[in-house]
Formats: structure tokens, sequence, C-alpha cells
């Protein structure tokens, strides 16, 4: 199911647009010897995206911690609004996590899919508000309104769940992933839940946090 949205129109970028996003990421990890070269694993596109999304995407597939308020400023300023650099965030996240996990359990690489004819929507979130993230976000409830309740349901969330609420659809499938691979969010705070078979909850949390520090995780 998640391979298959990259195919598809977002809310800024076509389906065209959205794999060559999800190749230059690929791209970028061969060169920094992340991921190994393979025939089948980048699809062909004719998209030629913007110097300013390669440097972006790059950043953001190699190596995030570097990534500053300047940098995102830089971004910005050479052309990229913020709903859109929230966007390929999404994608290049989603993307690494899928090949990086392929790659650590020794699997290929999934085929990316074939784009879909169609147009972004463009539909900027007006509860979306300048809070203290670099990027607007949608508070939490009651200030966010029913989208907040939807997104983040009856727990108040902090930015590391609410950064990427500009663009709700990106939001909507990071959380799809987190569900799947950490726990469903409304059992973080139940410590005794336990999501995966052979892990407690406590063994998990070693097992993020380990991960966390490997990858100097900002938060």
């Amino acid at each position: 199911m998640q391979l298959k949205t990259w195919g598809k129109p977002g809310t800024w970028g076509t389906g065209a647009e959205r794999i060559a996003v999800a190749v230059e990421a690929r791209r970028a990890c061969v060169e920094a010897g992340v991921l190994e070269l393979s025939d089948d694993f980048i699809a062909l596109n004719d998209v030629n995206l913007p110097s300013v999304i390669k440097g972006v995407v790059a950043q953001l597939a190699v190596s995030p911690k570097d990534i500053d308020q300047e940098f995102y400023n830089n971004a910005i300023s050479a052309g990229l609004s913020d709903a859109e650099f929230v966007e390929i965030v999404g994608l290049v996240a989603r993307i690494i996590n899928l090949d990086i996990f392929a790659r650590g359990i020794g699997s290929q690489l999934k085929p990316l899919p074939a784009p879909e004819p169609g147009e972004p929507s463009r539909k900027r979130p007006v509860e979306a508000k300048m809070e203290m993230a670099w990027v607007p976000t949608v508070p939490n409830a009651p200030d966010g309104g029913l989208l907040a309740d939807e997104l983040y349901g009856v727990q108040p969330k902090p930015y590391i769940m609410r950064a990427m609420s500009l663009v709700p659809n990106e939001l909507r499938l990071h959380v799809g992933l987190e569900q799947v691979q950490y726990l469903p969010l409304q059992h973080i705070l139940s410590y005794d839940y336990q999501h995966h078979i052979g892990l407690t909850r406590a063994q998990a949390e070693v097992v993020a946090g380990r991960v966390s520090a490997l990858n100097e995780c900002f938060y």
C-alpha cells in the first residue's frame, strides 16, 4: 500500500514528480554507499527536478541530522514553498524507511510504481498556523478543530508528531508506518502494551532509543 502512494498525485506534487523524488533519494543513498545499486529499483522517469529539490532530497536521504533552520530558509529562498518542503520530507522519510528496512532483512528493494495521471490537490489546511516550529503546523485541539481530532486523536501531540501536519496526508501515511513498526499511537502511554511478538515494550523502546542515538535524532 505505501509504495503505491508515490505514484499517485499528492498535495503538491504530481505522481511523476513524487516518483522522481523517490528515485533521487535512492540515487543519493547509492552514491553515499548506504544502498547497493540494483538494476530494478530505480524507476525510469522523465521528470527533471529543480536543483533545489535535488539538494533537499539528497540531504534528507543521506544526512538529515545536518539539516538546520538555515538549510530550510535557503530552500524556501530558492523557490520551494513551506508545504512543498514538508511533502518532500514525508516522501523521502518513507522511502528511506522502507529501503533501509529491506536492506536490514536482506530483501530486495521494491520497484517503484508507475506514475498515475492527475494533478495535485494543492489544498493547504486552513487550521495550520505558525507555532514554535520552522513550518506552520495544525495545533492540537481545540485550536486545530476537527482536523486535529482526526490527525491526533484524543491526546495532545508534541511537535515530533505534528511536524508534517501542514500536509495532512503525508502525516497520515507516516502514522500508518508508525502503527506497524512502532505501536498504535493510542497505546503510547500504555507502558505495558506489547505490540511486537518477542519484544516487550521496554525492549522495543531500547531498540528505538539506540537507533535514534546512532542517527543523532534531533528529538
